[in-house]
């Protein structure tokens, strides 16, 4: 791992501070993380805006001789001032990413500006631009003939309001039987030695290296890391129970309150958490260690909580049912 791996990116860092951003802070650690496991090939960006996914990448690229490739028309948009406070524009990218060497801008539409000039193999692909198809499909089909075997595909914005993302990625995953991980709202998948994935999600979460979540979706059973998001993420299928493995004889208590008015006591790591009828969840959790859950409502939209610590409850609405969990620290 680079000497400087989060350094770029921490709370209190200057690039965090100076990059206008629409990606979260765990999700840019992650693709910091994602970067560092790229061994050959060139890396790839699609909508990198003003660049602070760009700094990730380039903060976990392990020699500058791997150039970074980002696509982008830097075109001004309303929403861009409302939200960040400065329109985006190719000159105010380049001043924030003027540190980054070997650095390759195309200014136009993905992938219309190198249909007729691409030729490199890609081994890293991280697509924030179109969120909805058919562009975001357009843009997976031209490059992925580029992937190398051992690429790193990845991108933002797997969340509830992009159902097109979501969609694509559980459908391009499970056509290549690959493992899906997901941290903050970046999606990550490869279909060689998924293993690196995985150092990547422990060196950003080191307090939770060595759990697992089991997680029970009717007659599927599905495995992952506890600090990524298990499978089910913005999907329409319930979790009906969670069973989390630790090789460390890590414990956290949870108490459920059923719609029967039933209370029952659960501790995490020892026996599986049935969330059949339940009404309210309270939580007992180790110093700095958070739960979060994605919630679909009666109307079919999924959001997800906010970290739950020692002393917070969920309450679940009629008709709200769970459909994934993961883990995180701070």
């Amino acid at each position: 791992m680079p000497s400087n791996f989060g350094a770029a990116l921490d709370h209190d860092a200057p690039v965090s501070r100076t990059v206008p951003r629409t990606m979260t802070v765990a999700g840019l650690r992650f693709l910091e993380a994602l970067s560092s496991q790229c061994r050959s090939g060139c890396f790839l960006e699609i909508g990198p805006l003003f660049g602070s996914s760009t700094t990730a990448i380039d903060a976990g690229r392990l020699s500058h001789k791997l150039p970074i490739h980002t696509i982008d028309t830097f075109e001004p948009a309303p929403w861009v001032v409302d939200r960040l406070g400065l329109d985006l524009s190719r000159e105010a990218f380049d001043n924030f990413t003027s540190h980054i060497k070997n650095l390759h801008v195309h200014q136009g539409f993905a992938p219309d500006i190198v249909r007729d000039a691409w030729a490199e193999e890609i081994g890293f692909y991280f697509d924030d631009a179109t969120h909805g198809d058919p562009g975001w499909s357009d843009n997976y089909a031209f490059f992925a003939p580029f992937f190398t075997q051992d690429a790193i595909i990845c991108g933002d914005d797997f969340a509830g309001g992009w159902p097109d993302i979501v969609r694509n990625v559980y459908d391009i995953s499970d056509k290549l039987q690959v493992k899906l991980f997901v941290v903050g709202r970046v999606w990550a998948f490869t279909r060689s030695d998924d293993t690196r994935i995985s150092e990547a999600i422990d060196n950003v979460f080191p307090k939770l290296k060595g759990l697992h979540f089991e997680v029970c979706h009717g007659a599927n059973l599905h495995q992952n890391l506890a600090a990524s998001w298990s499978w089910g993420l913005h999907n329409k299928q319930p979790l009906d129970e969670v069973l989390l493995h630790s090789r460390s004889g890590f414990e956290f208590g949870v108490t459920i309150e059923r719609r029967d008015g039933t209370v029952s006591a659960v501790s995490m790591g020892r026996e599986p958490l049935r969330f059949d009828g339940a009404k309210t969840l309270r939580f007992a959790l180790p110093a700095g260690i958070g739960v979060q859950f994605c919630i679909l409502n009666s109307k079919g939209k999924s959001t997800n909580t906010k970290d739950l610590r020692t002393g917070s409850e969920l309450k679940l609405a009629h008709g709200d049912k769970i459909t994934a969990i993961r883990m995180s620290h701070r």
